[in-house]
């Protein structure tokens, strides 16, 4: 490696651990400061019946989730011809959702995803076509969903207009996104190498580098556009399984703080509670800071202690929702993201290079 190359990794390096430690730091100032204005004793009371069984569900519920995202990712792939071990998808999911908590919006979660498959060898257009197929199928049914959380939560736990403008405001955001993305999937179809070359200024286009790296470009396009055409062909039942995964994930994933709320001795509020994290789960993705440091703990709170009989009560639930979903996420996610660097910079060549199963090109 030449020292600028090796200076610019450095940089990056140390550019991504600021960024870890403040999201951090924000998150742990924003808990303590929730935790000594509202806890009291009968919060100590509720503690006293959380039951480390519970804590447990409640982890495995959060963290077990991902393996259905892997699942699903399989299953598309399948879609394209190619098959990877289920070793690596899990590797990819839980890498995706550590990028995903370190970049505003969650962008990198599908990003990152998307470069763990090509590192993992299918080929970038098809990973590309595989995680945009499938944040698809997630956005179209977050979106079904927001219009009957709005309706329901504004019944139920009497969110207030500025509330209900920001959910309409994230409602408006996910449908420009899915508008975008399936406007990208349109115009990959018509795009070719040659038409990106001549739309290239002049010194560019007489540069040996720059059309070699226009020729890849636009094979990569053109995969993923037969990529985009071979998933639609997916069959009905294989279209229902990447439905009920997706599903059955976000469904997993509402589970998580009423199941904690129960352990506190608060089973009443377990409805509240599911309608309560349907929000929260909606929304986060809409969160411009990364890992919804600061924000995301407010929200919480501000929406739970609407209808728990104790604001202390709330404050706990924060304090397990961000360690679950964001502290564990960072750790387990940050294990399997080195685990991923590792196999890409292993001297080895994988056993697996994402090849199609018939031994042709699944882009074609």
């Amino acid at each position: 490696m030449d020292p600028s190359s090796y200076r610019g990794a450095v940089l990056e390096k140390n550019r991504l651990r600021r960024g870890i430690l403040v999201a951090l730091a924000v998150s742990a100032a924003t808990l303590v400061c929730l935790s000594l204005l509202t806890i009291d004793s009968e919060t100590f009371s509720a503690l006293s019946r959380l039951s480390p069984g519970i804590l447990l569900l409640a982890v495995a519920l959060s963290l077990g989730r991902w393996l259905l995202s892997a699942l699903r990712m399989r299953l598309i792939l399948g879609g394209l011809g190619r098959k990877l071990p289920l070793a690596a998808l899990v590797k990819t999911v839980y890498g995706g959702y550590f990028t995903g908590l370190i970049t505003p919006w969650r962008a990198g979660g599908i990003t990152g995803e998307a470069v763990f498959l090509y590192l993992y060898g299918i080929p970038a257009g098809e990973a590309a076509a595989a995680i945009s197929f499938g944040a698809s199928v997630s956005t179209i049914l977050l979106l079904l969903l927001f219009p009957v959380a709005i309706i329901v939560a504004s019944r139920s736990i009497n969110l207030n207009f500025t509330f209900r403008g920001f959910m309409f405001s994230a409602l408006g955001i996910g449908v420009l996104f899915l508008a975008l993305v399936f406007l990208s999937m349109a115009r990959a179809s018509s795009l070719s190498w040659e038409k990106l070359l001549e739309r290239s200024p002049g010194f560019l286009r007489r540069r040996a580098f720059y059309v070699r790296w226009m020729g890849n470009l636009g094979q990569e396009l053109e995969r993923f556009s037969n990529s985009l055409k071979l998933l639609l062909k997916l069959r009905f039942n294989e279209v229902l399984l990447v439905i009920f995964y997706s599903v059955a994930f976000w469904i997993l994933g509402f589970m998580v703080v009423p199941t904690v709320l129960a352990g506190l001795g608060y089973p009443g509020y377990f409805g509240h509670a599911i309608l309560a994290q349907l929000v929260v789960q909606l929304l986060m993705p809409f969160v411009p800071v990364p890992g919804g440091s600061g924000v995301g703990e407010l929200g919480f709170f501000w929406l739970y202690q609407r209808f728990l009989p104790e604001p202390g009560i709330a404050s706990v639930l924060t304090l397990a929702w961000r360690f679950i979903d964001f502290y564990l996420g960072l750790l387990v996610g940050g294990v399997f993201f080195m685990w991923i660097m590792k196999d890409a910079g292993s001297p080895r060549t994988p056993p697996y290079r994402g090849l199609p199963q018939d031994g042709g090109d699944a882009g074609s």
